[in-house]
């Protein structure tokens, strides 16, 4: 299976302890992580910015994000780095796309990979493995 993670989901992974974490932290136990560059230089500029105080948060994602595989990114549509994310995730072959993005998140479906917001990509992917 292939799960690509928002950058806002790689955020919360790297930044806060919780739900964001723990998919993290499963996805790629599983090596089930796809991503791009362009959520590398994303999550990079969020972190300086608004993380600044917290110089160990890049070098963490950094190690984490090392561990996926990195797909090809989509160049179009240009202004739109939510669609070029979705689209590189379907390129490759992801079953799931996980954000906290409501607009991204009423999107749907794309052909057959869901898009999940992390609770209920936690409840589908994990949940039932970590009852049994």
């Amino acid at each position: 299976m292939k799960v690509f993670l928002d950058t806002n989901v790689w955020l919360s992974a790297t930044v806060f302890a919780g739900l964001c974490e723990a998919i993290l932290t499963e996805s790629a136990q599983r090596a089930w992580l796809v991503t791009t560059r362009l959520v590398q230089q994303e999550a990079h500029e969020v972190l300086g910015r608004k993380f600044a105080h917290l110089p160990q948060a890049q070098v963490l994602f950094d190690a984490v994000w090392a561990e996926a595989a990195c797909v090809p990114d989509v160049d179009e549509p240009a202004d739109d780095n939510d669609a070029r994310l979705v689209q590189a995730a379907l390129n490759a072959g992801a079953a799931v796309f996980v954000t906290g993005d409501r607009r991204v998140l009423g999107w749907g479906a794309r052909g057959s990979m869901q898009i999940l917001s992390p609770r209920d990509a936690w409840m589908q992917l994990f949940a039932q493995s970590r009852m049994d």
